[in-house]
């Protein structure tokens, strides 16, 4: 039965990869979609195997996994208990990810690979809308927009049942949707897919608040002087707001409690992380550590497993780029756009340095933030000659575009 699902589910996959018109217009040859998907449902089911041997109590994707029958029988059988189950704004937004699990329960016969294969193409599509995105906004610079592809902790952390896949398929939407305003339809649904990103992580949607902020000031038609002004008043105005400590205490406070739930849990790869009081003083001395953490950890040999170097590598590779790119550009020359972009992959991952203290955990929330880093970088490089030469391979010797 299963088998028959699993092969009826890749054959609609597949034909739709070839058909749908959203994904024809992507710019990648449909034999190549096919195959990123195939890597990316490949690696959600080595995921969910790796997952099962080796992580504690297999891992919060199987624990998800195991809830859905749980809660689709309190709510079928037993509502009070689904009630308590979801009392509070708390419990609805942990549990989003087991109601996920239960809406492919209907479709899968219950069973974890089927519900991967199912989850894989709607968060597929939401690669694909990015990197039209970032395709368009940065030129047809195949480098810059293939990082939604190729970047190993995305693929890994996004191809299973996890929030990662879900915030990485609704920013996709949205920064699609949003490229294409002042369209009214696109509006609409720009607001509902933020609605949802803040659903399943407020600070997500915090940090990209902010970002998107920037990029619509930066894009707007000022004078050079008069964007300078703006920009020092919008400065000034935010040291006012953190001067104030009615306005300060909240934030702080909600940073604080998010930390607070980490600190009390245990883990292989503890990160040593300060704790915070809810005072300026003590994120003023978390800040080196938080720093450290949210940008560079796990580094090479930290961690406290084997695995973690992958993703160090990756990461060391990943700020060598920046690095690169940061010394030839020597004045401010991104676009609105990449600022953005950079605005909202750093705060993102600062934020993530703060509240987690574990390298694995560190990996897998930082992982969405990588390609809107990596991307502006690697555009910024894209006149230097191996740079040219490698494009020129991405986009005609591989035929990876038509």
């Amino acid at each position: 039965m299963h088998i028959l699902l699993l092969i009826v589910y890749g054959a609609l996959a597949s034909y739709g990869i070839w058909k749908i018109p959203f994904l024809r217009k992507s710019g990648i040859r449909p034999g190549w979609l096919w195959l990123l998907f195939v890597l990316h449902v490949l690696t959600g089911w080595a995921h969910n195997l790796i997952a099962y041997r080796y992580f504690p109590e297999h891992g919060d994707i199987w624990n998800y996994f195991s809830l859905s029958f749980l809660y689709r029988h309190r709510l079928l059988s037993e509502f009070h208990l689904f009630v308590s189950d979801n009392s509070t704004w708390t419990y609805i937004t942990h549990n989003g990810i087991v109601y996920v699990q239960m809406l492919l329960n209907l479709f899968s016969g219950d069973d974890m690979t089927v519900n991967t294969l199912l989850f894989a193409f709607p968060v597929f599509l939401g690669n694909v809308a990015l990197f039209r995105v970032f395709s368009r906004r940065f030129g047809g610079d195949g480098m810059a927009a293939g990082a939604v592809f190729w970047l190993p902790s995305v693929v890994f952390w996004t191809a299973c049942i996890y929030r990662e896949g879900m915030l990485f398929m609704l920013l996709g939407f949205l920064f699609f949707h949003l490229d294409r305003l002042p369209a009214r339809r696109s509006a609409y649904y720009a607001v509902a897919l933020f609605l949802l990103i803040a659903y399943f992580r407020l600070a997500v949607a915090v940090v990209l608040g902010v970002a998107l902020l920037v990029w619509w000031w930066m894009g707007r038609p000022l004078k050079r002087r008069t964007r300078q002004g703006v920009g020092l008043a919008g400065i000034v105005l935010l040291a006012l707001v953190f001067s104030v400590p009615l306005v300060r205490a909240p934030i702080l406070r909600a940073v604080t409690t998010e930390q607070a739930s980490f600190q009390i849990l245990e883990g292989h790869s503890r990160l040593p992380l300060p704790v915070l009081d809810g005072t300026l003083g003590s994120f003023c001395r978390a800040l080196p550590r938080a720093v450290l953490n949210g940008f560079f950890e796990p580094l090479p040999g930290s961690g406290g497993q084997t695995a973690y170097l992958a993703f160090s590598i990756e990461l060391t590779l990943v700020w060598v780029v920046v690095l690169l790119a940061a010394i030839r550009v020597r004045r401010l020359s991104f676009s609105p756009f990449s600022a953005a972009c950079v605005l909202f992959a750093l705060g993102g991952m600062l934020l993530i340095g703060f509240v987690v203290p574990f390298a694995g955990t560190i990996v897998r929330y930082r992982s969405i933030y990588l390609p809107f880093l990596l991307a502006p970088a690697l555009h910024s490089l894209r006149l230097h000659p191996a740079m040219q030469r490698l494009n020129h391979w991405l986009n005609n010797k591989l035929q990876f575009l038509i």
